[in-house]
């Protein structure tokens, strides 16, 4: 297997890239919260019905715990790398003003 082939492209064009990458990832986020609050939904319904027991639901919510931990986690990171694309962009902005 050879090496991928990288792609000639501007700086401004790389960031532009990573911005897009940034935008994707937040929709990704977007989906997978929501599906999760789909899941707590399903839950509580079966709570109201008394169809699930004390230990399930203590489990279900560590289990969502974590979830939300981990897409807490990821947004935190998504925040820092568009802190540091919109930094590089404003330095190439006024590299090329100057």
């Amino acid at each position: 297997m050879g090496l991928p082939t990288i792609p000639c492209v501007t700086q401004e064009q790389s960031l532009t890239n990573l911005l897009e990458s940034i935008a994707l990832e937040e929709t990704a986020l977007a989906a997978f919260v929501n599906a999760e609050a789909e899941k707590i939904q399903a839950v509580a319904a079966q709570i109201c019905g008394c169809q699930i027991s004390h230990d399930e639901v203590l489990c279900f919510q560590k289990s969502v715990a974590t979830v939300l931990k981990t897409a807490i986690k990821m947004q935190m990171l998504l925040q820092f790398k568009l802190e540091n694309v919109l930094e590089a962009k404003l330095k190439l902005e006024c590299a090329d003003d100057c």
